[in-house]
């Protein structure tokens, strides 16, 4: 039953606007030994793609109007007024040494677009920047413990490691301007990564998991720190065939506003957010799941600009996420 039930989801994407671009961070649990539904021993290799679009602007809870770039008082600035498509392709080792240790490897591609204009008084004048890429993105090496004492249809366990600085943080927007710091492939910094998890089968078919996870930088490049990130998680998975599993997670998210001295690095970025995401899962073979997630937002709440702009960040109000997942 385990094996038939992986259970995998989606990144879900909180980005910025007026002169800020964007940053993505996963909000959906997709650590299948805190669910309950792991394999006790060797190799899982887990391929991932997710797609979210940002671009409605959102101060505070509520949504607002778009930015015009022939704002007389935008004139010459950046007017993150149009969107920021973040897509990603991950790769998930994930090597169980037995049933209590194991460590998680997360390779991630990064494909982003992003396009704003150039404010200028003259609508004819008002130009668009535009830039996309895929690079290689922050890497994660994450540990995860389940407590001895913990028995076959219920677990608890801590999850414990590092997001390292492998992805590239000096991509240019445009020739000799930088694009803003949370929309490069990396952060530069060395992130710290701690979690705990329960979970508890149910009648043999099903099951409920709850999971927490924070995480920090503890070394930065350039002064630039991301803002922390807090993620709360409770889902359930039902059988509703031998082949077919059902899969609901609730996801909430917190993080906090960047911060730093780099010329690039903007303050008004970070929020919280409530998301609900129904899923399904469908054994191909014994070892071999594929998947498909949809993320909708329950709540979003985007810090408002410190220095006292009107102008929300970008957010998107959806996500999506198809995979396939292979046991050895």
């Amino acid at each position: 039953m385990r094996r038939e039930l992986l259970f995998v989801t989606l990144f879900s994407v909180a980005t910025t606007a007026y002169a800020g671009c964007g940053s993505s961070f996963c909000a959906v649990n997709t650590h299948w030994d805190t669910q309950g539904l792991g394999h006790d021993e060797g190799l899982r290799i887990d391929m991932r793609y997710s797609y979210a679009k940002a671009d409605a602007p959102r101060v505070g809870a509520g949504k607002v109007a778009k930015p015009l770039a022939s704002d007389p008082n935008l004139a010459g600035a950046e007017v993150e007024n149009q969107r920021t498509i973040n897509q990603t392709l991950n790769m998930d080792l994930d090597y169980a040494l037995n049933a209590q240790w194991g460590v998680a490897l997360d390779l991630p591609l990064v494909m982003r677009d992003h396009s704003h204009q150039i404010g200028d008084a003259n609508p004819a004048l008002v130009t668009t920047a535009q830039k996309s890429f895929s690079e290689l993105g922050d890497v994660r090496v994450v540990g995860h413990y389940k407590m001895a004492d913990s028995d076959s249809h219920a677990g608890s366990g801590i999850r414990a490691g590092l997001k390292l600085p492998t992805g590239k943080t000096n991509l240019d927007m445009v020739p000799g301007t930088l694009m803003e710091a949370g929309l490069q492939p990396g952060s530069g910094s060395t992130d710290a990564v701690l979690g705990a998890y329960h979970y508890q089968e149910v009648g043999g078919i099903g099951g409920w998991f709850v999971s927490t996870q924070v995480q920090t930088a503890i070394a930065l490049k350039n002064d630039y720190r991301p803002g922390d990130e807090l993620a709360i998680d409770v889902g359930a998975h039902y059988g509703l065939s031998q082949q077919v599993t059902g899969l609901l997670q609730l996801n909430a998210m917190y993080k906090k506003a960047d911060s730093g001295t780099a010329l690039n690095m903007n303050p008004h970025t970070g929020g919280r957010s409530l998301n609900l995401s129904p899923g399904v899962s469908v054994a191909l073979a014994k070892r071999t799941n594929i998947y498909s997630f949809v993320q909708f937002s329950l709540y979003q709440y985007a810090n408002p600009d410190p220095n006292g702009s009107p102008y929300g960040q970008l957010t998107a109000p959806w996500s999506l996420s198809l995979g396939m997942s292979h046991s050895y």
